[in-house]
């Protein structure tokens, strides 16, 4: 009799992202034609070993429990791709992470692979990257860590050269990066939500303190990006307004106007900018008083 397994907890999710490999894949296109020229194999699961730029952090149970028993229905429909580096005999995964995560589950100790030849760490990274972008239920921030992991470790020469090579505006890479500039605290209720408007995370970022990105959050969550970006704004720039009245004060009497500013937190270049502006001011209010006398 079979020996009857577990379904995956969310603890068991917890474990596999921790030590799990790298998923892969460039488009379902070059993938399909590298099938077309390579010969599939069995390779134990013993001999896989994980993509350091796999950008998944999370492994959704109820989607891989569906995969187990698709595989135990209908057996393994598609190899994962994988690439040998070294002769060594160890293979990394390229694409297929779930499929292998699926087959150690089941209690399999092997599976099917196409090996791709030649990889290097760029490819491996780019193809990885490419992927993952392409799949809905990917993290933003999952990708924006992959895309620092590249460049940290100089896989690729530039931001701006990574967006080319993954065919994504700069534009975009370079929001996905600004993701990372929330503070930890945030980013971990965000990715716990799954939360995923870029231009929403981008907006609390722009907000005075993490108490008040995630009370902010909390409160546009659920609300339509248009509804929540008028949120932000609407709070960024009551915000600007306090700053403002916190530099000057003015006092009028029946016979005069004071005008109290505190220049305490400025830069010199802008104390020489506001110099400038109240010489200009008050030439003016010569000008002005010099014509109500005639």
């Amino acid at each position: 009799m079979a020996k009857k397994r577990n379904r995956i907890t969310a603890e068991m999710s917890k474990t596999i992202a921790e030590s799990s490999p790298l998923i892969k894949k460039t488009t379902v296109t070059n993938l399909e034609e590298k099938e077309n020229t390579n010969n599939i194999t069995e390779i134990k699961l013993d001999n896989l070993q994980k993509n350091p730029f796999q950008p998944r952090i999370d492994i959704n149970v109820q989607s891989l429990n569906e995969l187990i028993s698709s595989i135990e229905q209908n057996g393994l429909l598609q190899p994962i791709i994988v690439t040998e580096k070294d002769n060594s005999g160890l293979h990394t995964i390229v694409a297929g992470h779930r499929r292998y995560e699926a087959f150690k589950i089941i209690g399999k100790k092997t599976i099917q692979a196409i090996v791709m030849e030649d990889l290097k760490d760029k490819d491996l990274a780019i193809l990885s990257l490419t992927e993952n972008l392409m799949r809905e239920n990917l993290h933003p921030i999952e990708n924006a860590i992959a895309i620092k992991n590249i460049l940290d470790n100089n896989i690729v020469e530039s931001q701006n050269k990574l967006a080319e090579y993954v065919g994504l505006s700069k534009g975009y890479v370079s929001k996905l990066m600004n993701i990372l500039k929330l503070p930890t605290e945030v980013l971990k209720i965000i990715k716990e939500e799954n939360y995923k408007d870029i231009n929403i995370l981008i907006l609390l970022n722009k907000l005075s303190s993490t108490e008040k990105m995630l009370e902010t959050y909390h409160s546009v969550k659920e609300l339509s990006r248009a509804d929540a970006e008028k949120y932000i704004k609407d709070i960024l720039m009551s915000s600007k307004e306090k700053s403002i009245n916190k530099l000057f004060t003015v006092k009028v009497s029946k016979s005069k106007i004071n005008v109290n500013l505190n220049i305490k937190d400025l830069s010199s270049e802008q104390i020489e900018v506001l110099n400038q502006k109240i010489t200009n001011f008050n030439d003016e209010i010569t000008k002005l008083a010099s014509e109500w006398k005639q």
